[in-house]
């Protein structure tokens, strides 16, 4: 049974790289290119360094720096030294590069079959979230999961929440972003 489910996911996996490599062939992008801008897009602002960019893809050095100056040379992103730590850069989506993801993703192809599999099955997001953390913790990666999952989330009353790793306040819309330091709830 395991291997069936491996095997649909990995032919689901290529469908998705297939498309993706189209998609950003017409806009003279590669996969790694738009996965940026994706990863861009759904991070928070303690996630947009360079450093958590290549965690996240498992990419190298000079790969995630070829891409950063090729998306900023497009227009699409932007970098910016830190107000307190000057080795630090955070990256930020121009409108170009919001735009282009927003259009892309997820292929308007698979809408349709991503909200039958979901009506159809309410769990499935579920136990694809659980299968996502269980290989990370096997793999030993770091989660990247939304912030609101957290462990060191806390809720407030109103249109905010705590970050008891940070010591911050934020504002409850971040709580809906992917974090660099997230960890699962024991």
């Amino acid at each position: 049974m395991s291997k069936d489910v491996y095997e649909l996911l990995d032919r689901i996996s290529n469908l998705l790289r297939t498309e993706v490599r189209q998609l950003g062939a017409e806009h003279g992008l590669h996969p790694v290119h738009l996965d940026i801008l994706s990863y861009l897009s759904r991070c928070n602002q303690f996630s947009d360094t360079p450093a958590a960019l290549k965690e996240f893809l498992g990419i190298t050095k000079g790969t995630l720096s070829q891409s950063i100056t090729l998306l900023e040379n497009k227009g699409m992103l932007t970098k910016t030294k830190d107000a307190v730590d000057k080795r630090v850069s955070h990256l930020g989506l121009t409108l170009v590069g919001k735009r282009l993801i927003e259009k892309l993703t997820p292929p308007a192809r698979y809408l349709e079959p991503l909200s039958e599999l979901e009506a159809a099955s309410p769990d499935s997001v579920g136990y694809l979230k659980k299968m996502l953390a269980q290989m990370q913790a096997k793999n030993e990666t770091q989660s990247f999961g939304i912030c609101r999952t957290c462990r060191h989330h806390e809720d407030r009353p109103g249109s905010t929440f705590y970050c008891r790793l940070t010591e911050l306040e934020l504002d409850k819309k971040f709580g809906e972003l992917i974090c660099w330091e997230h960890q699962y709830q024991s």
